[in-house]
């Protein structure tokens, strides 16, 4: 392939843009794989029209292209049928304007989050997310794989936050969507549909978001509890009260060994219900009395208040136990389901640790639906662990989807991906969604196979 595609002029077009590339030797190959698929050359574009420049190029030779920012998201969606070439946005990390006053930025798709809220802090300002590995993961990562933590109850996810994009499409054409003022003028929002593409679609260089003012304070308050109708009863509680919790966290006992986190002793049994309250105004100790009142009232054997900087302690490492990244020990999946089913989708995943191992971790955003389990990723006593794991994990999703949800495996082994396919059956949007794809991607050689239903 390398012998190929430099006899028809791959590295001529791209030093002649003036983009730094390189061709991989096996180390290089090996350390940019997708799921085991080695590409053989990785460009840096430096601004956007460099990035189209490569694309251009790519879209002519029919080279198959893999975006890449951190790596963080790489173990995420199927195996790619190719990869031939790596574009980083390593280079693209700058932020481009910022305007404290109308509570938007401007920011390039290479930036890390971290160095994103670094330079929003002096102001007083935050990009309120909170996904995995927030100090490596890339602007464009997290929103290429639509990534959030406890944080999305009270803010949203990256797509609730982006109101523009700049981005290059497979042909090397730079487009824009959007604006840089929060109400923009009325039309297709097209870079809304970027976000959670995976990199499928376009190649996102430059991102225009809503801030919000960082809390004054913030109280986080834990309660354990005994039984799963317990804590079912004082979310519902919580949801009917005017408490608003930027974040509502359930973990089991195994999930919580696994944080390692001083602030929540391990107990033989049992769940612990976390909530956040950040409210302005000098309202935090208010809302956490009242988080206790609730706890206590709905059976808590045990309560307690954790103040900062502990508590930004434990809520980043409820986030980075959710990550998608590589999965080669652990199968760990992504459920979502109607709130108000906390019971019958927890009942689903407990019923099934038999099969996995046992003792599964499992936690969840008690009030938006989002339930995360991991078991392990072999089994000793199975003859054929992979084979054997893929009907279990396809069983379990089929119970979630009788309740009107969904299952997506988040992380797990290479060679499981070749049983299964990790997204599930995304139903009658198919058609549309294979539509999208052809027409900003008419070749196919955005990130080819690694997005629902093989686009």
């Amino acid at each position: 392939m390398v012998d190929v595609i430099d006899r028809v002029g791959f590295g001529a077009g791209l030093d002649t843009a003036g983009v730094s590339w390189r061709e991989l030797d096996d180390a290089g190959r090996r350390a940019y794989a997708v799921d085991g698929v080695e590409p053989f050359a990785i460009c840096w574009p430096n601004t956007a029209e460099e990035a189209g420049q490569c694309l251009q190029v790519a879209d002519r030779l029919r080279i198959a292209v893999s975006p890449r920012g951190a790596g963080t998201k790489v173990g995420l969606g199927n195996r790619p049928r190719r990869c031939d070439l790596i574009i980083s946005t390593e280079r693209l990390n700058r932020v481009i304007e910022y305007a404290p006053a109308n509570l938007t930025v401007t920011a390039e798709a290479g930036i890390p989050l971290s160095a994103l809220k670094t330079a929003l802090a002096p102001s007083g300002q935050t990009l309120p997310i909170d996904p995995p590995n927030e100090d490596r993961a890339t602007l464009g990562g997290i929103l290429a794989a639509n990534a959030s933590g406890p944080r999305r109850l009270g803010s949203g996810t990256g797509r609730d936050l982006v109101i523009g994009t700049r981005s290059v499409t497979a042909t090397g054409t730079i487009v824009r969507s959007g604006g840089r003022v929060v109400k923009n003028v009325a039309g297709y929002d097209l870079g809304k549909l970027y976000i959670g593409s995976l990199g499928t679609l376009v190649l996102v260089v430059e991102v225009n978001l809503k801030l919000t003012p960082i809390p004054e304070d913030e109280a986080t308050v834990v309660g354990h509890f005994a039984s799963l109708e317990q804590v079912a009863t004082v979310i519902m509680a919580i949801a009917r009260s005017p408490l608003m919790p930027s974040a509502l966290e359930i973990v089991n006992m195994a999930a919580t060994a696994a944080l390692g986190d001083p602030s929540l002793p391990h107990r033989p049994a049992g769940y612990y219900l976390i909530a956040l309250g950040g409210a302005p105004g000098g309202g935090v100790s208010r809302q956490a009395a009242g988080f206790t009142r609730l706890y206590n009232a709905h059976g808590a054997d045990e309560t307690g208040r954790i103040d900062r900087p502990d508590g930004d302690r434990l809520w980043h490492r409820l986030s980075a136990q959710n990550d998608s990244g590589f999965g080669e020990d652990v199968v760990r999946v992504k459920v979502a389901a109607p709130p108000g089913r906390l019971l019958d989708v927890w009942t689903i995943l407990e019923s099934h640790s038999d099969e996995f191992g046992g003792n599964p971790q499992i936690s969840g955003r008690a009030a938006s639906g989002i339930f995360y389990v991991a078991w392990p990723a072999v089994r000793a006593e199975a003859s054929s662990p992979v084979a054997s794991t893929a009907p279990e994990i396809d069983a379990v999703r089929r119970e979630v989807t009788a309740l009107g949800g969904s299952l997506v495996v988040a992380a797990c082994p290479t060679m499981l991906k070749g049983h299964l396919d990790v997204w599930g059956d995304v139903g009658s949007s198919l058609p549309i969604m294979k539509r999208l794809k052809s027409a900003l991607d008419p070749r196919g050689i955005m990130n080819p196979g690694r997005f629902v239903g093989g686009i």
